[in-house]
Parts: structure tokens; C-alpha cells; sequence
């Protein structure tokens, strides 16, 4: 659906391309679309699946790194990103006293130990979320049901958004 998640996310894009773009590079989708031009279903994806990434391919050792990777590569969805985000306390910062290593502040139940979301400002392997990209997730939220794999209520998911996007703007 898109080269890469970096890619889309980090730029609006432009939405009217000529022939002579698209067959200048060959792809399905160019690299000058950004996420404006896909699907409102499509932009909720691809912030789930980056929120996904940047929740399970981190880890300051190589060790560290493949275990969160093989706790994520599942056929469900960890909670924290399908039900409840207050786990993931998107505001959190590099150097906090009570650490942000993966499984810190799962609920005791959870199988994935994947929370909280990687402090701003930690190497991150992917990227991050941009303000303009975190309030469409936003406003979006308004006026679209929501996608089949979410069980977030609208008013949390919206609160999230909002966080992500002061968590941006830093």
C-alpha cells in the first residue's frame, strides 16, 4: 500500500500527479504521496502499524531488539494499540527515573510487554509521528467510525492523538 512507513507518514504529499510523475519512478505510489493521499482507512493503518514498530523494534542491545520483535510478530494486535493507550504514556521522556525499557508499565495480563512507547528523544529505529499527521489521526476520529481492529473508544484515541501531537511539536 506504500514503499514505507517513514516515507508517508513524514510528509503530506501532494494528491494530483501527472502521468509522467508515476512513470518516472515505476511505483504504485510515488515517492512525493504522502499520507493526504491515501484512504482515511489507510492513514489510520499506517499510524498503527509505525505505533506498532516503534513499540516492538527498539531495545539498546541486538538481543533486546529481537526479543520485543518476536513478542510482536503475532496475528493479534497488542491491547495497547487496539484497546487501551494509556499504557503507552506517549509524553514520557529519555531519562526518566522509572526507565521506559519494553514491558514497564504492561498490565499484568498482557503477553506482548511492549509498553510504554519509546521516550522522545531515544534512538528510535523508525520514525516519529509527525504533529500534522498525529491531528488528522485526530479530527479523523470525529467523523469516521473507527477501523474494524480498533475496540479504542474515539474519546481516548482522540486524547492519544492529542498527546502525540504535543509529543511532535517538542
Amino acid at each position: 500500500m506504500w514503499i514505507d512507513e517513514h516515507g508517508v507518514t513524514s510528509k503530506i504529499g501532494a494528491s494530483a500527479l501527472s502521468r509522467a510523475e508515476l512513470r518516472k519512478h515505476s511505483l504504485w505510489i510515488p515517492p512525493s504521496i504522502g499520507w493526504s493521499a491515501l484512504h482515511p482507512r489507510a492513514q489510520q493503518l499506517v499510524a498503527d502499524v509505525l505505533l506498532l514498530m516503534n513499540l516492538a523494534d527498539r531495545g539498546d542491545l541486538p538481543g533486546d531488539r529481537e526479543d520485543t520483535l518476536n513478542r510482536a510478530n503475532r496475528r493479534d494486535l497488542p491491547p495497547c494499540v487496539t484497546q487501551n493507550r494509556t499504557h503507552l504514556d506517549a509524553n514520557r521522556e529519555v531519562g526518566l527515573v522509572e526507565g521506559s525499557q519494553a514491558g514497564k508499565s504492561c498490565p499484568g495480563d498482557c503477553e506482548f510487554d511492549l509498553c510504554p512507547y519509546p521516550p522522545k528523544g531515544q534512538c528510535n529505529y523508525h520514525a516519529e509521528l509527525t504533529e500534522a499527521f498525529c491531528r488528522r489521526q485526530q479530527t479523523m476520529l470525529g467523523w469516521r467510525t473507527r477501523p474494524p481492529w480498533q475496540e479504542v473508544l474515539p474519546r481516548e484515541a482522540r486524547d492519544f492523538w492529542g498527546e502525540m501531537a504535543a509529543r511532535a511539536r517538542r
